[in-house]
């Protein structure tokens, strides 16, 4: 028996990368995906690849999560097409490079927070009713290293946003429990994929890893298994560290 059959799972930011990943393992798994990102092309691709590999049945919308009215639709959709939605991947997210926070400005700011934080609120708004009703469910939040140590690399803009992803996943999931609805976060450290290549990491940054080597989109996706499935089902609340060892609490 899969791990996922019969579920349904949507993932924002899966045009590629980590949500891509995340896509792809659930699908593995045998969960019906709903894959959504801002990048319309992308995302049908994606989804087209992750139907023909995996054998279920995957849907690609188009979403700007900084967009409550978007969220709501997004939902909306997945349950008018599956009739059921039993897990939220908050994953769509934005970084940029570190300068001073004297040179972001108010704008720059606003657009973070809106993508990387309220995505995140407005994505489970619209999912709690489905969820409460259902009596089940499993919201997993992309959070980051850089929330816990305030970053290296990235702008401090995302180590903020990702610091208050920390604070929703507890903040959420007091207040979910009773209705058996799952909240967790995972907290990579420094994975490779296209979004990260736009950060200048020094070898500096390699050398302090205790395993050696930077993370793979796979290293998360597992990790996002294991709290989308029953294997943690007395879990919620938590993040799970998925760094190499770069940061131990």
């Amino acid at each position: 028996m899969k791990k996922l059959e019969g579920k349904t799972a949507l993932v924002t930011g899966a045009a590629r990368g980590i949500g891509l990943g995340i896509a792809q393992r659930f699908a593995s798994e045998g969960a019906n995906i709903v894959l959504a990102d801002l990048d319309e092309e992308g995302v049908t691709r994606a989804a087209q690849d992750v139907a023909s590999q995996y054998k279920v049945s995957a849907v690609a919308i188009k979403v700007d999560v900084a967009n409550p009215t978007d969220n709501e639709k997004m939902v909306e959709r997945a349950v008018a097409e599956f009739g059921r939605l039993d897990i939220l991947v908050c994953n769509a997210g934005i970084v940029r490079p570190a300068r001073p926070l004297e040179d972001i400005t108010p704008e720059q700011w606003r657009q973070v927070i809106d993508i990387n934080l309220l995505g995140y609120v407005y994505a489970t708004s619209a999912f709690i009713p489905h969820a409460k009703k259902n009596q089940s469910g499993k919201i997993i939040y992309m959070a980051s290293v850089a929330g816990q140590v305030g970053g290296v690399a990235a702008e401090i803009t995302y180590s903020v946003t990702k610091a208050g992803v920390l604070c929703l996943t507890k903040a959420t999931a007091k207040q979910l429990g009773p209705y058996n609805i799952h909240v967790n976060a995972i907290a990579p450290g420094t994975i490779e994929t296209a979004m990260t290549d736009v950060l200048q990491y020094s070898p500096e940054v390699k050398k302090a890893i205790p395993l050696g080597r930077y993370g793979q989109a796979d290293d998360i996706s597992a990790a996002a298994l294991y709290l989308a499935s029953e294997d943690s089902k007395y879990v919620t609340g938590a993040t799970l560290d998925v760094n190499g060892g770069l940061f131990m609490r």
